[in-house]
């Protein structure tokens, strides 16, 4: 099928709410199980935060229905001290899965920050989500950090 790509528009939002929920399950698969405020919730209670004007959305379309989003920010690494887009939410609506769609973000992505100054790409993944970690190996992203947890029960 033809793939197009377009920005996101508000029309979109309900579209990005399922795109949040499967980039933060992949992301941090305990998300689904939390307590007091639902999983939707928490995505609205994340988008009215993040709904910003230096977003940046783009939607991937599959034979002209959405499949595919990258939803990132215009920002400056706090470290580094460079001007980068901080993605925040990449995913395919599973059916959509294997068509390459997030690789096409990914690279439109980099050129539009690029255009914009930016001097490199950033994000979060869940290094047991497999098939991200190799997707963003192969378009060139290296591990920055290292985050360690310990749960205290």
């Amino acid at each position: 099928m033809p793939v197009t790509l377009r920005e996101g528009r508000s029309s979109d939002r309900p579209f990005l709410l399922d795109i949040l929920k499967l980039s933060a399950i992949a992301s941090y698969p305990s998300l689904a199980s939390l307590g007091r405020l639902t999983l939707k919730d928490m995505l609205e209670t994340f988008y009215d935060e993040y709904d910003r004007p230096e977003k940046r959305l783009w939607i991937a379309e599959s034979g002209g229905i959405p499949a595919a989003a990258l939803w990132g920010l215009r920002s400056m690494h706090p470290v580094l001290e460079e001007a980068e887009l901080l993605v925040v939410a990449i995913a395919t609506l599973p059916e959509h899965r294997g068509q390459g769609l997030a690789r096409i973000l990914l690279s439109h992505a980099a050129q539009q920050a690029r255009d914009e100054g930016a001097k490199a790409l950033r994000l979060f993944a869940n290094p047991a989500n497999t098939a991200a970690m190799e997707l963003y190996r192969a378009e060139g992203f290296a591990p920055l950090t290292t985050e360690l947890r310990k749960p205290l029960s």
